[in-house]
């Protein structure tokens, strides 16, 4: 066959983004501390109606199989996401934080004490941000990655439902034949890797132009492995303990891992649940 038609066929594999997905579902197999559960696994929300694939689903092996990782790969080409980081306290740098709003699904002592969305603290620490600026997307649209991420966290509720719904129909048979119930505990943690280059932008918000709307000289630029993408994603909540507006923005917050897919083994290996807030 012509080097043409090789060169051809490649880039039509690379650029469905499989080869990056099968890469990372390598990684994840050969971890001792994580299995794979699912790839391309099917989700459906009649809410939304909406549907689609998750590309790999991971869970930790522990006493109640708790930490379920839902991924999603997004390969880019030769470009970065620069996330923006603003310094309010001056003189000291935006500090990593520990806490991220994960799903969690609890069944206790028969009945489900949680299902919903809950802040956690978790290792490892990384900076946080809402702000994600990518090369060529359109000010005042969602970029890919908040796309991606929105798309995200409807899958992750859609499996939870479905995980739930098999759990619940588990429970009414034992119910029924006098059986003891067992517990069961998901987190469920959302997770982006891509090939892009993650980049930390840090400033002083006070020292933005006013003039062109541009960072100041001294804002400091710094790749990282991983970005805690907080923000409101959703336009669904439950009003039920509702006060103000300002609930419902809390309410609608989530947290996504962005992780650069070169550091992913590194993320893997040092997850760990730290405390529920």
């Amino acid at each position: 066959m012509s080097n043409d038609f090789e060169a051809h066929a490649r880039s039509i594999a690379n650029s469905s983004g499989f080869p990056l997905q099968i890469r990372v579902a390598e990684i994840a197999s050969s971890s001792s501390r994580w299995r794979i559960l699912f790839e391309e696994h099917p989700w459906c929300s009649e809410e939304i109606n909406k549907e689609g694939f998750l590309d790999l689903v991971l869970m930790k092996p522990s006493h109640h199989n708790r930490d379920v990782m839902v991924i999603e790969c997004k390969r880019v080409l030769q470009t970065e996401w620069v996330f923006l980081t603003p310094n309010h306290e001056p003189h000291q740098s935006p500090s990593h934080r520990y806490h991220a709003c994960l799903f969690e699904s609890t069944f206790s002592e028969g009945r489900w004490d949680s299902f919903g969305w809950a802040n956690w603290a978790a290792d490892p620490s990384s900076f946080e941000s809402q702000f994600c600026a990518i090369p060529g997307q359109e000010q005042g649209r969602r970029n890919i990655l908040e796309r991606t991420a929105a798309e995200l966290i409807q899958a992750i509720e859609a499996f939870s439902w479905q995980e739930k719904e098999l759990q619940q129909i588990q429970v009414n048979e034992k119910l029924r034949m006098g059986q003891p119930l067992n517990e069961f505990r998901r987190l469920y943690i959302p997770l982006i890797i891509t090939t892009a280059t993650l980049i930390i932008s840090q400033f002083d918000p006070g020292s933005i132009s006013l003039r062109d709307g541009s960072l100041p000289p001294e804002s400091t630029f710094v790749p990282v492995p991983v970005v805690r993408f907080r923000k409101s994603l959703t336009t669904e909540y439950n009003l039920l303990g509702v006060n103000d507006i300002h609930d419902i923005h809390e309410k609608t917050q989530r947290t996504i891992f962005i992780v650069n897919a070169e550091k992913f083994h590194e993320f893997l290996e040092s997850w760990n649940i730290r405390q529920s807030h």
